[in-house]
């Protein structure tokens, strides 16, 4: 059984590539078809799929605007336990995503519910600049974590509802820089090298 799933893991390796390390972190990527994580993603693309239609007007206010609502969704956020999930490095097998609705009904949840439910929130408000991303969120991190990217006026924000901080530079980040490999907006992907 183990040696299966080892053989399934280094076949899916090759099919979906996995980006390494990169010095620069490339936050805008490359549109992709396909991701290693689209069967865990469909259930929140079929959940955004209500807002999506009604949502059509285009939202563009200033950058103090918009980073107060997003401060406000990272405040909420911050009220609920984290509680981190053991994954393979891989991250694909072996972890539940909720919804939003989920997470606000148990009132925790791991770094991908927690980035989740704060991407269908800015979707919910009109953000048309932001994706759902994942991973590495260290030099040294072995799981893979999940975040929103958030895209304003040419600069790319972090926005990660399981740190204290919130928002973050990646400029600006030191010690903590985060590496994503995919990301999603609605039915669109990326791959990040």
């Amino acid at each position: 059984m183990l040696r299966a799933v080892v053989i399934l893991f280094i076949l899916a390796l090759g099919f979906f590539p996995f980006p390494s390390r990169a010095e620069t972190p490339d936050y805008l990527g490359s549109e992709t078809p396909r991701t290693p994580y689209d069967r865990k993603y469909r259930r929140v693309e079929a959940y955004l799929v209500s807002i999506q239609e009604i949502k059509n007007v285009s939202y563009n206010p200033s950058f103090s605007i918009q980073e107060s609502k997003v401060r406000q969704y990272l405040e909420r956020a911050r009220r609920f336990r984290f509680e981190k999930e053991e994954l393979l490095s891989s991250g694909i097998e072996g972890d539940y995503w909720q919804l939003p609705e989920e997470t606000e009904r148990v009132r925790s949840g791991d770094c991908e519910d927690l980035a989740i439910w704060l991407y269908y929130h800015l979707l919910d408000e009109g953000f048309q600049n932001v994706r759902f991303t994942l991973g590495f969120a260290g030099a040294e991190d072995k799981a893979v974590h999940a975040w929103v990217t958030w895209y304003d006026r040419g600069k790319t924000y972090i926005l990660d509802p399981s740190r204290r901080e919130g928002i973050y530079n990646p400029n600006q980040l030191g010690a903590i820089t985060y590496q994503p490999w995919y990301s999603y907006y609605f039915g669109r992907r990326w791959i990040h090298r």
